[in-house]
């Protein structure tokens, strides 16, 4: 999948900013979602971003 997938489309987040914040740290989905900011509208990405952060 490439870095550039739309994970979460109400804040735009990339599969390489979810990566990034993996890499930068972010050790749980909530760390996740806070460093992206990703989930915070309408919640359906959550899924989609906790499937990419426990392939890491």
């Amino acid at each position: 999948m490439s870095e550039d997938k739309i994970l979460c489309y109400c804040k735009g987040v990339t599969l390489g900013k979810v990566i990034d914040a993996i890499e930068n740290g972010a050790t749980t989905l909530v760390e996740v979602l806070d460093a992206t900011g990703a989930g915070s509208s309408c919640g359906r990405c959550i899924e989609r971003i906790e499937s990419i952060f426990e392939q890491e």
